[in-house]
């Protein structure tokens, strides 16, 4: 009996669950070897949220790690996949998603996300200009039978 999520179209399925993995692996397999800064970089993302998504890719057996020397600093680690990893990917049916097609994505994202924040703002604005005009429609109705009194 295998184990729950051990086979390969569980294990794809959870790589590419995110459009952002799938267009990382894509980039990948188009460019060649890249650090997770690259990475980061690319895609507008924290070099953190980056490192996770290839240190699940590695897990999975999607992406290799190597370490590259540099003239000044610490070795960087680059990951990178291999030549046939693409071929798999279409043989199991899946498309891994191109790099600008995130981008279009993410931009739609974060205009939905904007648009939502300015919904919230003007309910929020139009509830405190009712509570406004309530409060001066006291005051007026005040002003009006206080003014007979005095």
């Amino acid at each position: 009996m295998t184990e729950l999520g051990g086979d390969s179209a569980t294990r794809t399925a959870k790589v590419l669950s995110l459009p952002t993995r799938a267009a990382i692996l894509s980039m990948l397999l188009r460019s060649g070897p890249k650090t997770v800064k690259e990475i980061a970089d690319s895609f507008r993302i924290h070099p953190n949220v980056a490192r996770a998504h290839l240190e699940l890719m590695v897990e999975a057996g999607f992406l290799m790690t190597e370490t590259r020397r540099r003239s000044k600093g610490r070795p960087a680690k680059t990951y990178f996949t291999w030549e046939g990893e693409g071929g798999s990917l279409a043989e199991a049916g899946v498309e891994a998603l191109d790099s600008i097609v995130f981008e279009q994505r993410q931009h739609r994202d974060e205009i939905e996300m904007q648009v939502r924040v300015l919904e919230r703002m003007l309910g929020d604005a139009q509830a405190q200009v009712g509570r406004i005009r309530q409060l001066m429609e006291k005051e007026t109705g005040s002003e009006q039978t206080g003014g007979d009194n005095d």
